[in-house]
This record gives structure tokens, C-alpha cells and sequence, in this order.
């Protein structure tokens, strides 16, 4: 009977790998079976297209995504707006953005925005309702964006036969600490695979893409307004609570891809985690638990597999040890398939392997720190973009 009792706990020690394992491999067959539009020689629905980027005190971003985010190109018989809103910048953004739209004023829109509030909603909102067109494709100045990017977005949103109602794009970092490419590329394999399932609940808004009229009816940002995050996230969400379709889209080719620039080090990445789930009290409860319970999984298989190895379970320590090993070896296999689809290394998924738990406790204490730091989760850290 004790030995029974014994395997018994041992087995249910390695029931955290296993479940890893199971929903890992669950994200995954979704993702591989996602629908995607077939390519068409038939000019969209809407060939017409409003591309938005918000600044603030970004001049030497600016200028560096420029040429990439000027330099869009689309098929013939497209009409493209470049909009840009300078949001109360005070480093020469207004003055160089001036000596530009003088150089052309056709497609050029440039709106100088006043800034009340810290983050970008504001800005934001400003440029959607001046936009000229139905399609938005949205970006910001920290990007690096191929060629044949807004076109793959937009296209999305007026395909002829299977049009989206929104476009979720990824956008992981160029280079940077291996953490935090690590710690991006979980989070766009979180959004996408649920996407995929038809369970968004996020996007980044530096890749993009919505109609104008769908913003205009689900009340803009109105409804979370007190947050300076959340025009990506609780967007989507309110998308999703609405019906509309929502499509991930991973760039076919490396000239419709839109990585971000590398945070400066890991001080950096970590104001941006805390930023981010700053919107984390706005999410549904199905979406928090789902993302709860997928965060436990590690450390509980973890200590399973601790316990196994330091003799604790008396009997059959071997099976959580195997089973967590097996989790790895999937959540690695998974994540660089993943990560070939997004044309980022694969060497990123295969990280798995040791930057996992690192990265579990990278998330824990910028979680812990929202909490103890902040009297309200309206608050978010700073950027050079508050």
C-alpha cells in the first residue's frame, strides 16, 4: 500500500509536465491549421489604405523608420495615406516633420496632436478620425518595417474572397538580450496560437491592422480610457466580445515582416514588461485564468520534478523528471517551429530550454512590482513615448 501511495505521488507530480505538454502541443496543432487568405490576382474590396504612426520626443527613431515606413510599397492602382501625429513633441520632432510635408503634401498628413495625458491614446484617436481611409494600418516609430509590410496587413482586411475584420501582425525584437527575445517571441506565441483557435485576446500596436468604422462603432478607446495602455490589447478584446473576425498573420515572406528595435538591456525590457500588463486588471476572467494557468504550469512542474530528484516522493522520482523533460524538449520543438513561421531565428525557441524559467521569474517580479510600486494600475512605467 505505501509503495502504491508512493507512485502514486509520484505520478501526480509529473501531471503539471504532462498538461504543459498537452496544451503546448494543442497551441500549436491550432496554429498549424489556421486558415490563411489565397492569394488572388482580383484587386481587393477596398484598395485604399490610411498608414498612422504616433510620435513623442522619437526623432532619432523617426528618422531611422522613415525611409521603411515612407518607402511602403503597394500594388498599382492602391491610394495610400501616410499619416503621422506628432504628439506634443518637444525634441525638433515638429520642426523636421514640417521640412518633410513640405517636400510632399500629396500623401503626407501630418497632425501635431496636444498632449494631455501620458501614452499615446490620444494621438491616437486623433489620427483615426482624421484618417482618409476605411483601412488602418498602424505601426510605431521604434520599428523596422520590410517594404511589403502595410501592403500584407491591408490586404488582409480587403481581400476579396475571405476578408478580416482585424489583423493581428507580430513584431519581435531585432537583436537585443536573449531574454528578451525569448520573453517576445512567448508572448506572440501566446496571441497568435489563441488567435488561430479564435480566441484573440491581444495585439501589438506596432503591427496592426482595423477598419475605422469598427473603431468608430465599438467606441474607440473610450472604455478604457483612464489606462495610458491598452489601445492594442482591450481593442482586440472588445473586437472579439463584438464578432468580428480575427486573423494572426504571420509574414509569408522576410519583405512583409516588422521587427521592433532591441530594448536598450534588460532594464529597458523590464519597464516595457511592467507597461504592458498595466492592462492585465482589464482582461476577462476567462482570459486571466487562461493566462494564469499557463504561467503555473512551469514552476509546478518544475518543483514536481524537484521533488523526484531530490529523493522527496521516496518511490518513482524518475517520472516527473521524464516528464518534465519531455515538456522541453515540446515546448522548444514548438516554439522554433513558431519562430520559423515569424522568420525569426530558431535558435529563440530552442532557448526553452534554459531561458524558461528565467523568464517565468522576469514576468513574477514585474508582475509583484505593479502591485507593491503602484497605487492604481492606471499607472504605467515610463518610456520615452509617455
Amino acid at each position: 500500500m505505501e509503495t502504491g501511495f508512493a507512485f502514486g505521488g509520484a505520478v501526480l507530480a509529473g501531471i503539471p509536465a504532462l498538461a504543459r505538454i498537452i496544451w503546448d502541443l494543442h497551441l500549436w496543432t491550432s496554429w498549424r491549421n489556421r486558415r490563411l487568405p489565397v492569394e488572388e490576382t482580383q484587386l481587393p474590396l477596398d484598395p485604399s489604405v490610411s498608414l498612422i504612426l504616433c510620435v513623442h520626443n522619437d526623432l532619432v527613431a523617426l528618422q531611422r523608420i522613415w525611409p521603411k515606413w515612407r518607402g511602403q510599397i503597394f500594388p498599382k492602382g492602391w491610394t495610400v495615406e501616410w499619416m503621422i501625429v506628432d504628439d506634443g513633441s518637444s525634441d525638433g520632432t515638429g520642426d523636421w516633420l514640417k521640412s518633410q510635408s513640405q517636400k510632399d503634401a500629396m500623401s503626407l498628413t501630418v497632425m501635431h496632436h496636444t498632449k494631455t495625458r501620458p501614452g499615446k491614446k490620444g494621438a491616437l484617436a486623433a489620427g483615426i478620425r482624421a484618417a482618409k481611409h476605411e483601412t488602418l494600418v498602424l505601426t510605431d516609430a521604434d520599428c523596422l518595417p520590410g517594404p511589403h509590410w502595410a501592403f500584407s496587413m491591408a490586404s488582409a482586411l480587403t481581400h476579396p474572397s475571405s476578408p478580416t475584420d482585424v489583423a493581428l501582425g507580430f513584431s519581435l525584437p531585432k537583436g537585443g538580450p536573449d531574454l528578451l527575445q525569448f520573453d517576445a517571441l512567448r508572448v506572440a506565441w501566446q496571441y497568435g496560437t489563441e488567435a488561430a483557435k479564435g480566441q484573440a485576446y491581444m495585439g501589438v500596436g506596432r503591427n496592426l491592422a482595423y477598419r475605422k468604422s469598427d473603431w468608430i462603432r465599438l467606441g474607440g478607446f473610450a472604455a478604457h480610457s483612464n489606462l495610458t495602455s491598452g489601445d492594442d490589447d482591450l481593442f482586440v478584446q472588445s473586437a472579439r466580445r463584438d464578432g468580428l473576425s480575427i486573423r494572426p498573420l504571420p509574414p509569408p515572406q522576410s519583405s512583409m515582416a516588422n521587427p521592433t528595435a532591441a530594448a536598450h538591456g534588460i532594464a529597458d525590457g523590464f519597464r516595457r514588461k511592467r507597461r504592458h500588463l498595466t492592462t492585465a486588471k482589464r482582461y476577462s476572467n476567462r482570459d486571466t485564468i487562461k493566462l494564469a494557468l499557463d504561467a503555473a504550469l512551469d514552476p509546478m512542474a518544475a518543483m514536481g520534478a524537484a521533488a523526484g530528484a531530490f529523493g522527496l516522493l521516496h518511490n518513482a522520482g524518475w517520472i516527473p523528471l521524464v516528464a518534465i523533460g519531455l515538456a522541453v524538449v515540446a515546448r522548444a520543438v514548438t516554439l522554433s517551429s513558431f519562430a520559423k513561421d515569424l522568420g525569426h531565428p530558431a535558435k529563440n525557441g530552442l532557448s526553452a530550454i534554459w531561458l524558461g524559467p528565467i523568464r517565468w521569474g522576469f514576468l513574477a517580479v514585474a508582475t509583484l512590482s505593479n502591485f507593491t510600486s503602484s497605487p492604481t494600475w492606471t499607472q504605467r512605467a515610463l518610456t520615452n513615448r509617455s
